[in-house]
């Protein structure tokens, strides 16, 4: 393995373990945003990202829709297992990021909170 798959590895490896300390209520999605490496070139990387930044933007719908939380939090859960093999998402889940996502959220911006609500409050207002 070369410098730079191991640099990709050992990135999804961080992201997989962000998404389960998420998921396992030991860390809140902003800090664990904060922590997401900034390489806005890998699209398994923005689609991790993204999918966390979906789940703190639905938070009102996650307490009113227990089945929807659910659905979310288990499709979390299949990136990080994904990541954590190191293998890339799926042709399917990419293809629906593209759809969604004209705009990236994650950038080589100096990752704050203050950087991450102006994100999130841009990503709800698209």
């Amino acid at each position: 393995m070369n410098e730079q798959e191991l640099k990709k590895y050992r990135n999804k490896l961080l992201v997989s373990d962000l998404i389960l300390e998420v998921l396992l209520g030991k860390k809140p999605v902003s800090n664990a945003l904060l922590e997401f490496p900034k390489d806005s070139e890998d699209l398994n990387i923005k689609c991790a990202f993204d999918a966390l930044m979906y789940r703190e933007a639905d938070e009102d719908l996650r307490a009113k829709e227990s089945d929807y939380a659910q659905v979310q939090d288990d499709f979390l859960m299949e990136i990080a297992m994904i990541l954590k093999k190191n293998e890339d998402l799926p042709s399917n889940i990419i293809s629906n990021y593209l759809n969604l996502n004209k705009e990236s959220l994650i950038s080589n911006d100096e990752l704050t909170l203050k950087n991450i609500l102006k994100k999130m409050k841009r990503m709800i207002n698209l």
